[in-house]
């Protein structure tokens, strides 16, 4: 393993010391599973950050709008009646 040495505010150094006490470990295995808990979820909240930046684009652009309205109103309209029922058999 790697050796880090890290300066934390005394709030959080104390809070950290408390949970890891709470959960049976040790201050250095506790900030190990933060860490890998963060690196885990940074793919998935850069795609959260991606996909709003997508979407605010979107709302300005006349043409996305257009065709989000359509959508819209499409997905309001009833299905016709399924004579097959071949779901079913």
């Amino acid at each position: 393993m790697v050796a880090l040495s890290i300066e934390l505010p005394e709030e959080l150094a104390a809070a950290s010391l408390d949970v890891a006490r709470g959960l049976g470990v040790s201050k250095s295995e506790l900030i190990r599973r933060a860490l890998e808990h963060e690196i885990a979820q940074a793919p998935a909240a850069a795609e959260r950050r991606t996909m709003a930046e997508d979407l605010r684009a979107m709302a300005c652009d006349p043409v996305a709008r257009r065709f989000a309205q359509d959508l819209d109103a499409a997905l309001g309209e009833l299905l016709p009646p399924e004579l097959e029922a071949w779901w079913s058999a």
